[in-house]
């Protein structure tokens, strides 16, 4: 394990960072489908969500592929591997894990795991960028062993040991922590880093649902793309100003994170949002 390298930036400030676009660009994928509690992806008990009722919800599990014209392909996050499709507890572990998952984790088809999307797209992965752990790793034990995997300081695998937990980094020899404190205040959003140095591609310091959360902004010709992560889990959330519920370590500083983000977009509402687990095309499913 080593610290990702931050490297000089020459942007101090977002409407010069906009005007110097890069030819990089996202494609989201959906990799399966968790059924969850609504308290867990809108804090209830905020005052803005009372007209929201709880019970569950069916999730898609998100990736996102990157595509730079310089630096290549890489994902931010990975979701499922095929795993999933034939066991609900996927690569998780622990002798509670089957019981644990049961009826929870679900592909349609195995053709959803990240790895068989990846090949089908003829995908040369050079790395791995997580917003956080949890599930939205649970493709890397699927994934190259020798490409670096980055996420941020304090982000750790959950779990129960023997009971239920997760241990997807097992093989993998390069392992990068990104130190957002050695990034650069910018506008609204503080502690950022500009990942390749070109304004491409921002690590945004987002606290709250795990205590090393990351979300990423894309700074595209073609379309300029935030990636929120599980600050905020559901365009619902986003749309009523809620943060994410009780799947937070930290609910209050996970507000704090998320309004932000949404004072950011605001500003700048040409930005697309892409949520924790929603997007225009892969939607949540409230029962």
């Amino acid at each position: 394990m080593r610290n990702f390298t931050v490297k000089k930036s020459e942007f101090k400030e977002w409407d010069s960072v906009f005007k110097n676009s890069s030819s990089i660009s996202i494609e989201t994928l959906k990799t399966g489908t968790i059924i969850c509690k609504v308290s867990g992806l809108i804090n209830l008990k905020n005052e803005g969500a009372k007209q929201i009722k709880g019970g569950y919800a069916k999730i898609p599990v998100l990736a996102h592929i990157l595509r730079h014209e310089k630096y290549g392909d890489y994902l931010i996050d990975t979701g499922f591997d095929s795993t999933f499709s034939t066991k609900a507890e996927g690569n998780f572990k622990g002798i509670l894990s089957k019981f644990y998952f049961k009826k929870r984790h679900f592909q349609e088809k195995d053709s959803e795991g990240v790895e068989k999307q990846l090949e089908k797209r003829s995908i040369n992965l050079k790395g791995v960028f997580l917003t956080h752990i949890h599930e939205h790793a649970a493709g890397v034990p699927s994934l190259p062993k020798e490409i670096p995997y980055i996420y941020g300081y304090g982000e750790k695998e959950v779990g129960i040991f023997l009971l239920v937990y997760s241990d997807f980094f097992a093989n993998k020899i390069d392992i990068q922590k990104i130190d957002i404190l050695h990034g650069q205040d910018m506008p609204i959003l503080g502690k950022c880093i500009d990942i390749f140095g070109d304004g491409s591609l921002w690590a945004i310091s987002t606290p709250g649902h795990t205590e090393g959360h990351i979300s990423y902004l894309i700074n595209g010709q073609e379309s300029k793309v935030l990636i929120m992560g599980d600050i905020c889990s559901t365009k619902k959330g986003f749309e009523i100003g809620v943060e994410t519920g009780k799947y937070s370590s930290n609910i209050k500083e996970g507000r704090k994170s998320f309004l932000k983000l949404k004072e950011f977009v605001d500003h700048y509402p040409y930005i697309e949002v892409v949520f924790g687990h929603e997007t225009d095309e892969f939607k949540v499913e409230y029962r």
